[in-house]
């Protein structure tokens, strides 16, 4: 649900923290106001009325998840404030933090001291006996200091986001809970990573999660708070600005007489019917005698154009010199400062700084919080634009000085000499590096290079610069590789020695691959290994720097002879995988017996060696990892390529790399795809295309593209394939053989599938030459061959057809998996036909049997079932059908299912009755649940896919059997298969 209002006929709501409120009577002054007066918000009660009703509905365990939108100065915390006032009355028990830019580098800060105002509303019992309860270990867990906290991950990270849940958990059941976290847009990404896990396992919980974020006016995007408003479920309260007649009120209220209708339509359009901006206005009006009629209204405009900096900057100017210091301390240091810190910049004694304090407050410039801070953001901004540019640069210096004497954590100062200029001092480098290395370890790798290229302007001695270079370079590696190949080549012109070059250079070929400049990265790469030589002590890197040399001669193409003749040439026999020289080179062994170069086993054998000592993916040994994990599913491995590709998807999570989450979805859903799960794989898909979003020179999409095609056609949406594929036409696609053979075998079995089989035969021919000059021979890589025997049969030209399908079951009993061997049989019984085609089915299916591949199982059990057809044997055929239905309807495919209840008739099987009007009872969560337990996964398990309760699991599939009218978990997947719509009619990728 998202409120948006028109502002002409509604009531809308006032200022931020400084209430804007219209006194119900009409006494005037704005500079006398009675604090005693009854106020009301403006142009707000809509939102008012949503959040009270949904306050109502908390004792039923009826929870709700609000984001609050608008610009700074909208009213959101007003908003907050009111609803806060009345839910309290009504014994809503409510705890409420105020993010803060501190927080950004204070990992967990934000919920921290969301816990803490918790236990501070919690009576004496209440507080003690959730203190005192096992998650209490969460408390424990988010005092770690936050320079430290920042490095915490896996799985410390999730033991402190279960236990916080816990300890929600139990504050429930002590009554309805509002959590509030306002200005989420500065809370820190551990607390909001929370929050958004947070919000999926609230159902059934007396809870309201409650959040504001400042939008629009060019303010930065968050991310984790968009993941959040998108959410199923999730009500949005966008905050519209006021409408002409609310401003027309508040100036007739403020300024003591009828306002003529041209003056009160200035001041709307001057303050954009911001409450903030109008109360401004609105009180240099008064103090100016502008009187609110039409021959004044030339004035609004004049006076407001420095509203801001004229009023609030003025108004403390005029105040005393010490809470002037204190403001631009604290403007300087940020919102939640200690207090003792703001008094130490601003050079003042602790008892003077206190007294300031106050002061600020009885102006309303202050909160009554602890720590300083600021009732509204753009009181900092007004404050920074009054200051010269020099000034506040050596503010932001001392600030810096300050905050290192006094301990504060690396990125805190960093911040400060992010805002100053370069002096060279030693201790400024030392800080941005470690504020670096704290940044990329929580997650942060574009803030990391942010500090590195900082330190840089230093001018650091040489030996620094080369070890910032390699930092930077490496830092930026994943998700900006054209800077790092720069920062590397430059590292290269300061190094010296010889193992630094060789590091340096393997980063740069794999920055240069990562760009499609390949040919430049086999140059560095060959004058690399020219400089090492043959001496023994760089064994090592020479083998490196070897098996990048024959990556980036593959993917060059014209050099691909030059590698596959330097694999020829060495042998592994005698590496273990005990180094990374070793296991890169065992990497390309691997991959180049998958291209056909040997058997399965080998190949097995090769990548078993190659992971024994784990990935490392934070350097140029990652682009090892990708294919290698894909030969583990070519030799029928899949599950455990995806528990190394799952190993890949959280470490990306961890270190926040968008190209990193595109590979491991990527290879997740390769997996998924050839194991026949293809609602799994297209949840994957889904992922893949939000990051890759469209093709790019650091961001390659067509193995991406070709991916989620072949999902989509085992789906049965041949419309969305299409569209998909088209984004890139056959003469726009790149020379990388791997990446274009994948592009057009889907391409190939696309047209197959729309029934134009010549050029479907023509994508797929063209993917065999790529191939083969790779040399890719083996069918497990691209299964080319078969298809490719398809499309002559269809054409008519069965000689050729059987030609194409005898080779390609050649190569892969030499190969020697059940699915290459079995998909092979598949298609020459196919286009055999007979007695004779019906023998090879048959033995197709005992060898799929033993394969993972279960959709490859069910295609051939639909061509086993119709050939026995064609030769009348009908209890055969329909025996076959039924089973493929079952194994089809199992992986979701459902292009092939259709089909194959349009055959299943003809030979006297019969089709359960589908229910799909009861299916479409369903809601979004008890259809999800009921297909994650289709799936065959436990209670436990599908509550932590999902972030839900166990019993929140036992309900909705309590309510899935009864609306479905079946017993029990054996009847879903057939149920669920019944009733699932065509999804070739939906032109969007279809949900998971």
């Amino acid at each position: 649900m998202v409120v948006r209002r028109n502002t002409s006929d509604h009531t809308r709501l006032s200022g931020k923290d400084l209430l804007l409120l219209t006194p119900l009577t009409n006494t005037v002054s704005a500079e006398k106001s009675c604090p005693a007066l009854q106020y009301e918000l403006l142009d707000r009660r809509e939102e008012l009325a949503v959040l009270g009703r949904l306050t109502e509905r908390l004792p039923d365990r009826v929870s709700s998840v609000v984001c609050i939108e608008g610009a700074g100065g909208i009213g959101k915390t007003a908003l907050l404030n009111a609803w806060i006032a009345g839910a309290r009355d009504r014994g809503l028990l409510v705890a409420r933090v105020c993010g803060s830019e501190s927080q950004e580098g204070r990992p967990w800060s934000a919920a921290r001291q969301l816990f803490d105002s918790l236990l501070a509303a919690l009576c004496e019992s209440d507080r003690r006996a959730l203190q005192e309860s096992p998650a209490a270990r969460a408390l424990s867990a988010l005092s770690t200091p936050p320079g430290e906290g920042g490095r915490a991950c896996g799985d410390q990270t999730e033991v402190i986001g279960e236990s916080l849940y816990e300890l929600v958990v139990n504050a429930c059941e002590m009554g309805p809970l509002a959590l509030v976290l306002d200005d989420a847009t500065w809370a820190d990404q551990a607390s909001l990573h929370w929050m958004r896990r947070l919000a999926g396992r609230i159902d059934g919980l007396p809870l309201m999660l409650v959040t504001t974020r400042r939008c629009g006016n060019g303010q930065e995007a968050a991310p984790l708070l968009d993941e959040l408003a998108l959410q199923p479920g999730v009500i949005t309260l966008e905050l519209s600005p006021l409408s002409p007649g609310s401003v027309r009120r508040l100036v007739q209220d403020r300024m003591g007489t009828r306002a003529d209708e041209q003056f009160c339509a200035a001041c709307h359009e001057a303050c954009g019917g911001n409450p903030l901006l109008l109360n401004e206005l609105l009180r240099v009006l008064v103090k100016n005698g502008v009187r609110p009629c039409a021959a004044q209204a030339g004035r609004v405009a004049e006076l407001n154009e420095h509203v801001l900096e004229k009023t609030i900057a003025i108004r403390l100017a005029r105040q005393s010199k010490a809470v002037m210091a204190m403001s631009r301390a604290l403007a300087v240091l940020g919102d939640g400062t200690q207090l003792p810190v703001v008094a130490a910049l601003a050079g003042l004694d602790p008892f003077r700084a206190q007294e300031a304090v106050r002061e600020m407050r009885c102006m309303g410039v202050l909160t009554e919080e602890e720590h300083p801070r600021f009732t509204q953001p753009l009181i900092r901004s007004a404050l920074f634009r009054a200051m010269a540019p020099q000034k506040l640069a050596e503010e932001h210096m001392r600030a810096a000085r300050l905050l290192r004497d006094h301990g504060e954590c690396s990125e805190v100062v960093a911040r400060h000499l992010m805002l100053t200029q370069p002096t060279g001092d030693e201790w400024r480098i030392a800080v941005l590096r470690d504020a670096a290395r704290r940044a990329a370890a929580r997650g942060a790798p574009a803030l990391s290079a942010r500090y590195l290229r900082q330190a840089l302007t230093e001018a650091p001695a040489p030996q620094v610069e080369v070890c910032l270079r390699a930092e930077l370079a490496t830092i930026e590696l994943l998700d900006n590789p054209t800077a790092s190949a720069y920062h590397f080549q430059q590292e290269l012109l300061l190094r010296q020695d010889t193992c630094g070059r060789a590091a340096a250079v393997s980063g740069l070929a794999a920055a240069l691959c990562t760009t499609r400049r390949t040919h430049e990265a086999v140059t560095a790469l060959r004058q690399g290994l020219a400089e090492l030589g043959d001496a023994p002590e760089h064994g090592e890197w020479r083998l490196r720097l070897e098996a990048q040399w024959v990556l980036a001669a593959w993917q060059d193409g014209s050099s691909a002879s030059i590698g596959t003749e330097l694999v020829k040439a060495r042998s592994s026999r005698h590496l273990r995988g005990d180094t990374p020289g070793e296991r890169a080179w065992l990497a390309v062994c691997a991959l180049h017996t998958q291209a056909g170069h040997g058997t399965a086993e080998h190949a097995r054998a090769l990548a078993g060696r190659a992971l024994r000592g784990g990935m490392e993916l934070d350097g140029a040994m990652l682009w090892f990892y990708p294919p290698l994990l894909l030969a583990l599913v070519a030799t029928d491995h899949p599950e455990m390529a995806a528990g190394w590709l799952q190993r890949m998807a959280d470490h990306a999570a961890r270190r926040g790399s968008a190209r990193l989450s595109a590979l491991a979805s990527l290879g997740l859903g390769t997996v998924a795809w050839h194991s026949g799960r293809v609602r799994e794989g297209l949840g994957h898909a889904r992922d893949l295309l939000d990051v890759v979003g469209r093709e790019t020179p650091e961001r390659p999409a067509l193995p991406s593209f070709a991916v989620v095609a072949n999902l989509l056609l085992d789906l049965g949406a041949t419309d969305i394939a299409h569209d998909i594929l088209q984004t890139h036409p056959t003469d726009s696609l790149v020379s990388d053989a791997w990446a274009r053979s994948a592009y057009l075998l889907a391409h190939g079995r696309l047209r197959l599938e729309q029934g134009d089989a010549g050029a479907a035969l023509a994508s797929l021919l063209e993917c065999g030459r790529y191939q083969e000059a790779g040399p890719v021979i083996t069918p497990a890589v691209t299964r080319w061959r078969s298809y490719a025997a398809l499309a002559y049969a269809a054409t008519g030209d069965r000689a050729s057809a059987i030609d194409m399908a005898e080779r390609d079951l050649e190569l892969s009993r030499r190969w020697g998996t059940h699915k290459a061997i079995g998909v092979s049989l598949r298609t020459l019984g196919t286009v055999t036909r007979g007695k004779r085609g019906l023998e090879l089915l048959s033995q197709a299916v005992d060898m799929l049997e033993h394969s993972p591949a279960r959709v490859e199982l069910a295609y051939t059990l639909n061509e086993f079932g119709a050939a026995c057809q064609r030769l009348a044997r009908r209890d055969a055929a329909r025996s076959s059908l039924q089973r493929a239905l079952a194994v089809a309807e199992e992986c979701s495919a459902s292009c092939l299912a259709d089909r194959v209840r349009g055959t299943l008739p003809l030979v006297g099987g019969r089709l359960r009755a589908a229910k799909a009007s009861d299916a479409r009872r369903l809601t979004p969560s008890e259809r999800r649940v009921a297909e994650l337990a289709a799936q065959g996964r436990s209670n436990r398990e599908i509550s932590e896919a999902l972030f839900v309760t166990r019993r929140t699991v036992e309900i909705h599939l309590t309510s899935a059997y009864r609306k479905l009218g079946i017993s029990g978990r054996p009847e879903l997947a057939f149920a669920l298969a019944q009733s699932a719509t065509p999804v070739r009619q939906n032109r969007a990728l279809p949900v998971p």
